[in-house]
């Protein structure tokens, strides 16, 4: 199954581009399981308005808005397989091609990092 997974450095106060885009996956096709997995290298406090968040939707579906994004953890593995980094898991499902959207956003004062793992079920 197709795997999407990298880091992306996100200065003070920036958002990252959707992770989808420039894709083969920038549309998945109904029926399409997405695992979403994302953690912040670094400490993330979790205080709202000062943390690093995200925002996942498919089309018009909003499955999060300004959610927290965990902390990596020192010894935990970060796998599909670790729920504690497990932010959504969905099926596609409304239409044919669906587009998914998965951003970033730093509102901390320093530049962080931010690993993600998307797990993508067979197309159907």
């Amino acid at each position: 199954m197709p795997v999407i997974a990298n880091n992306v450095s996100l200065t003070a106060g920036s958002s990252s581009v959707n992770v989808f885009d420039n894709s083969n996956y920038q549309f998945v096709n109904e029926g399409t399981e997405l695992r979403i997995s994302a953690a912040v290298v670094g400490a993330n406090d979790g205080v709202q308005g000062s943390n690093v968040n995200y925002r996942f939707t498919i089309n018009n579906t909003e499955f999060a808005d300004d959610a927290i994004v965990p902390a990596l953890v020192t010894g935990q593995p970060f796998t599909d397989g670790a729920t504690s980094y497990r932010t959504n898991s969905v099926i596609a499902t409304g239409q044919a091609r669906n587009r998914p959207l998965l951003i970033f956003r730093n509102q901390t004062s320093g530049t962080l990092v931010v690993k993600f793992y998307i797990f993508i079920s067979q197309q159907r």
